[in-house]
């Protein structure tokens, strides 16, 4: 009580544990949320799904029970989840959290979903956070349908690992879904009541509405018309992305190309200024590709392949038998494990007890050893990426915790983390720095480090580049409006003076 007693008097820091699978996350989360009497939340975007708790590495039942965990378990693996749905639930159980004095631990390896809090991602608030906007859309679209078809020989191509690895892309396509209402503004109404405008507007949405009658080309041809800029970016076979740009100007009457350009601005600026911790898991890369070897065979052990086979039985093998491809690029299907394994879990009972199905199981056994390498190196990769060395984000403080020796977990890690968060609840000196940033010059190139000041806006712009998109963006072009209507109504209101 006594603890709780002193956070509830001092600061509340947002404490999010990032690294590389099976560098112990899930250990320093549960042992965190005992020491401060608080909450995990997952930032799993496979743990997020039922069932198959051996091969995502879910928190185990004692774990569960020594700590609260939010966000796993929550989703059916039929149903689609974006990173909007990830961000507007997180953000609602860290508040409550914070309203009750607790601190809100978060860990989980998909970077992206770590992303969306920790920066001002320009994605859409929402009232309704427990229901999921695919779901609230009022055009569901069927992805087993002509969609997948359409995306079939490009979707194939890429990995279950590779389908994470693109965040900045992922967020930014997440700008679609739901953008802000624009309905007060003047520039909007004056073009609602142009009866051209209203007119393409209007047959515009009966196109969208029944898009099943056109072809890829035709779609985009359409985009193209009314946002040249994002057509030119966007491949006519992308045709769930080509819709949602053409649904962001039935909506708002802005452009998505100007709104994602307009995202760059703010999508650098902390989310929560001086309340963030990050805790960096590493290991020494020959011991981790040995752990993880390990790891996967600790899983054989718990059952991994009865798991893929029960799953597998219940989720893919009719769709199969139907003649839709498998894609093990959306949803739960992307875990590790299943394309890997895929030729096996094909097998028959029969053929799987035979010698060539021995040989296929260590193939498939080694393939995702092989891919869980693979996709921590590029985890670590990212975590430098997108938030140590990132050249135009705010750099929260980020600490290096080294799980190496495992001996040493209790110095080097839990002592090392508690202290940490210790001396930032009462405001007191650390014995450990952060780790600091490195960016090398080619990545300054791409922005710079200059300071432009726009008047009108009041307010300062790093780099020339951002500054230039700036001047462009709409939010700067509506303050120049509406400045300007002021200075002419200012200076009517002079002459009328000055003729009485």
């Amino acid at each position: 009580m006594a603890l709780r007693s002193v956070i509830l008097s001092s600061r509340i820091p947002m404490v999010i544990i990032l690294g590389a699978t099976g560098t112990g996350k899930t250990k320093l989360s549960v042992e965190l949320a005992k020491k401060f009497w608080t909450e995990i939340i997952s930032a799993d975007s496979m743990q997020i799904y039922k069932g198959l708790d051996v091969v995502t590495a879910k928190a185990s039942v004692e774990e569960r029970e020594a700590a609260p965990h939010h966000l796993l378990d929550i989703l059916e693996p039929h149903q689609n989840f974006t990173v909007v749905d990830f961000r507007n639930r997180a953000l609602k159980i860290i508040d409550h959290l914070t309203e009750q004095g607790k601190i809100p631990i978060i860990v989980g390896g998909t970077n992206y979903y770590i992303e969306s809090i920790v920066y001002k991602i320009l994605v859409e608030d929402t009232d309704d956070s427990e229901s999921l906007l695919w779901d609230r859309s009022r055009r569901k679209r069927d992805l087993d349908d002509h969609d997948a078809e359409n995306e079939a020989s490009s979707s194939s191509k890429k990995s279950n690992t590779e389908a994470s690895s693109s965040e900045s892309e992922l967020i930014e396509d997440e700008t679609a879904k739901k953008v802000p209402e624009t309905e007060n503004d003047s520039s909007v109404n004056e073009e609602s009541m142009d009866p051209e405008k209203e007119k393409i507007k209007i047959q515009l949405q009966a196109d969208v509405d029944n898009e099943k009658n056109f072809t890829n080309e035709e779609i985009h041809e359409k985009l193209k018309a009314i946002d040249p800029v994002m057509a030119a970016r966007l491949h006519p076979n992308n045709r769930r992305k080509v819709l949602r740009s053409i649904e962001v100007w039935l909506k708002t009457r802005r452009l998505h190309s100007e709104i994602l350009a307009e995202q760059k601005l703010s999508e650098g600026q902390l989310r929560r200024p001086g309340s963030t911790v990050i805790f960096w898991l590493k290991c020494e890369q020959s011991v981790h590709d040995e752990r993880l070897n390990a790891r996967v065979d600790a899983m054989l052990q718990e059952g991994l392949i009865q798991e893929l086979l029960d799953f597998h039985d219940r989720h893919n093998k009719q769709r199969i038998k139907d003649g839709s491809p498998p894609d093990y690029t959306k949803g739960v299907f992307q875990t590790l494990g299943f394309k890997e394994f895929h030729n096996y879990l094909m097998l028959t009972e029969e053929e799987r007890n035979s010698e060539e199905g021995n040989k296929l199981l260590a193939e498939s056994i080694e393939n995702m050893k092989i891919g869980t390498r693979r996709y921590a190196r590029r985890q670590n990769k990212m975590v430098r990426g997108r938030f140590l060395d990132h050249p135009t984000r705010e750099v929260p403080p980020i600490y290096e915790l080294n799980t190496t020796n495992l001996s040493q977990w209790d110095t080097e890690v839990r002592y090392k983390a508690i202290q940490i968060i210790q001396s930032y609840i009462n405001d007191s000196p650390c014995n450990y720095e952060p780790l600091k940033s490195e960016i090398n010059e080619e990545k300054k190139k791409i922005d710079g480090n200059s300071r432009n000041y726009c008047s009108v806006c009041e307010r300062i712009i790093l780099g020339d580049k951002t500054y230039e998109i700036h001047l462009q963006s709409y939010r700067h072009m509506k303050v120049l409006k509406k400045k300007r209507r002021l200075e002419q109504a200012n200076q009517t209101f002079v002459e009328k003076m000055s003729n009485t």
